[in-house]
């Protein structure tokens, strides 16, 4: 289970709504390579999950800084995004972490 250390209040969204929102272009877990690669195994994960028929939670930071959630199923992921259900995009650099 993916721990989020924060006081803020997490928005959750409809991924639909994600085209609709800016990423910074740099990575949110810059300079920690633990964390980046064990986003990357959980993005793994999501994936053979959703052949399961399993929505994930994903975690992520928008431009203006705010940390927000979607529920959706995890196609694929590729080096730079994670293809979501309905061919949306959400670039891993943005993503704080994953919850299967």
């Amino acid at each position: 289970m993916f721990y989020l250390p924060t006081n803020e209040a997490i928005e959750t969204i409809d991924r639909e709504h994600l085209a609709a929102l800016h990423f910074n272009h740099d990575d949110v877990l810059e300079g920690h390579p633990a964390e980046q690669r064990r986003r990357r195994a959980d993005a793994e994960r999501a994936v053979l999950l959703t052949h399961g028929d399993n929505k994930t939670t994903i975690y992520f930071r928008t431009a203006d800084g705010h940390t927000k959630r979607v529920r959706a199923k995890v196609l694929t992921a590729h080096s730079q995004y994670l293809t979501l259900k309905g061919d949306i995009q959400l670039p891993i650099r943005a993503v704080l972490g994953i919850d299967s």
